[in-house]
């Protein structure tokens, strides 16, 4: 036999489901069933009440003389008449009368074999009667109905009847309210009309059929609530294995379904940070191997005497570029890992970015000259300041005014700029020259972005100083962006949040 596993969402949501079903039902159909046995007390009482009614009016105490037994004999033939019409409306009733002490002096009842009215007196009051365990009403039970006159119960009158029975009870006065006695209708409360059966097995049959339907239907409901997460459960255990090119299907408009979008908008990130890693990894070797080659092939060149002494001087010179292009990229990707690691803290402090932008540009007074460069500064005020860390902001101003420099066109314009913008301060370098095509635009703060028109001006860069711009811009809360004219212009801007003047 197969074990029920409720570790499974699925089993238990169908468990708990059933449970709650099985609860509901079982209360309501105690409810119902309250319900019913009450509306048929009640309806029994007042049956009895009615009985008991009849026997009043046709016995008809008149006068003061005689007992109530005397006075129902004299009635019998009336009695029996009126009793025959209520067990027409009224079956499996007896009608009890007492004398005031309670003592049985009469009986009346239908026999179920020949269908005749019984009455028996005195002493044979209750002979045959296998309900009615005394001959005489209790004394507490007694001194209940004297008090109330009129009193109807479910009980077994402290031990007259063997179980508990309906009744109606009623004291009998003459016409000087002289107490003569009692006369009590009672039935066994255990006995029920075919029309409660009835109405007890539909309430049984109806409870049956809803709880298959209910079964049925959370069934359905279940496996189509359960299948997505069933479907999420295999794309995380493919996932588990490097497998991120599996998607889930996205049925509907619910929860489930912006699940299913959600789950694949992730997996779609997890492939392109897998491919972005790849890329990496296999940029990273290469530009860790080329010049490792060159290098070495060289030396190897110089040391076999396969490169003559008067040109050994200008390998020397590439093997000490090829040197500093090798510690260019270690100390990138090491600065890389520090961002990414959080191990690089940056310090927020107050500084004037006009100066330091300034003495940026200065510092590439050579380069700009040579490309005879029409510079140009454009400054809201030339003392602004932003918070932020300033050797890390220095490097990414140096590292855009490089980039500008390196890919103008000669004499071409060449703009710094640096705006008043509410609560921030805004910086920005154009310059004229080849730009970056729109293809390539998305990508151009990736790591190891080198497009191919900047490859072939470029020899030297190792295509991270625009991914570590962008993760140093990124960690102080603000945003880069760049806009390009390709073949003619291009645009790299930032935001910084405006800072306090101080007096360095």
């Amino acid at each position: 036999m197969k074990k029920l596993h409720f570790k499974n969402i699925y089993t238990r949501y169908m468990a708990i489901f059933m449970a709650i079903i099985i609860l509901t039902v079982t209360v309501l159909g105690i409810i119902i069933t309250t319900l019913i046995e009450n509306f048929s007390i009640d309806s029994r009482k007042k049956e009895l009440s009615n009985v008991v009614v009849t026997f009043e009016t046709f016995l008809n105490v008149e006068n003061s003389d005689g007992t109530l037994e005397e006075k129902i004999r004299e009635k019998e033939n009336s009695l029996k008449s009126a009793l025959s019409i209520n067990f027409m409306t009224t079956p499996n009733f007896k009608v009890l009368a007492t004398d005031k002490d309670g003592n049985i002096v009469m009986s009346a009842y239908k026999d179920e074999d020949t269908g005749e009215i019984q009455v028996k007196y005195g002493e044979n009051s209750t002979a045959g009667i296998e309900e009615i365990e005394k001959t005489s009403i209790p004394k507490e039970t007694m001194e209940e109905i004297l008090e109330e006159k009129d009193i109807s119960m479910r009980r077994n009158c402290n031990g007259f009847f063997s179980s508990n029975v309906i009744l109606f009870a009623s004291v009998i006065e003459n016409e000087n309210e002289d107490t003569l006695g009692t006369v009590i209708a009672y039935t066994l409360s255990s006995k029920k009309g075919d029309m409660i059966s009835a109405m007890m097995r539909s309430i049984i049959i109806a409870v049956v059929w809803i709880s298959i339907v209910a079964l049925v239907a959370i069934y359905g409901v279940s496996y189509s609530v359960m299948k997505p997460l069933r479907e999420i459960s295999v794309a995380v255990n493919e996932f588990s294995r490097g497998n991120f090119s599996v998607r889930i299907p996205v049925r509907g408009n619910d929860e489930l379904a912006d699940l299913a979008t959600s789950f694949n908008n992730m997996a779609s990130a997890l492939q392109s940070k897998d491919e972005m890693q790849r890329s990496f990894l296999s940029s990273a070797s290469h530009d860790l191997r080329t010049p490792m080659t060159t290098i070495a092939g060289f030396i190897d060149g110089i040391l076999d005497g396969a490169i003559p002494p008067e040109k050994q001087e200008y390998y020397l010179t590439i093997i000490k570029n090829e040197i500093k292009r090798l510690s260019r990229l270690v100390t990138s990707l090491l600065d890389i890992s520090r961002l990414q690691s959080g191990e690089r803290k940056f310090e927020m402090k107050n500084f004037n970015i006009c100066e330091m932008v300034r003495q940026t540009v200065i510092s590439f007074e050579t380069q700009i000259e040579i490309k005879e460069l029409d510079v140009d500064f454009d400054f809201d005020d030339f003392d602004m300041y932003v918070k932020g860390d300033k050797d890390a902001i220095n490097q990414v101003i140096y590292n855009l005014c490089h980039n500008a420099i390196k890919f103008s066109y000669e004499k071409g314009k060449y703009k710094v700029s640096v705006k008043d913008c509410d609560k921030k301060i805004k910086f920005s370098i154009y310059n004229e020259g080849i730009g970056i095509s729109p293809e390539d635009q998305p990508y151009v703060f990736d790591r190891f972005y080198k497009g191919d028109k900047s490859r072939g001006l470029d020899k030297t860069g190792v295509g991270l100083g625009l991914f570590i711009t962008k993760t140093i811009i990124e960690a102080h809360g603000e945003k880069i962006s760049v806009q390009s004219e390709y073949g003619k212009n291009c645009t790299f801007s930032f935001t910084l949040p405006k800072g306090e003047k101080t007096n360095d």
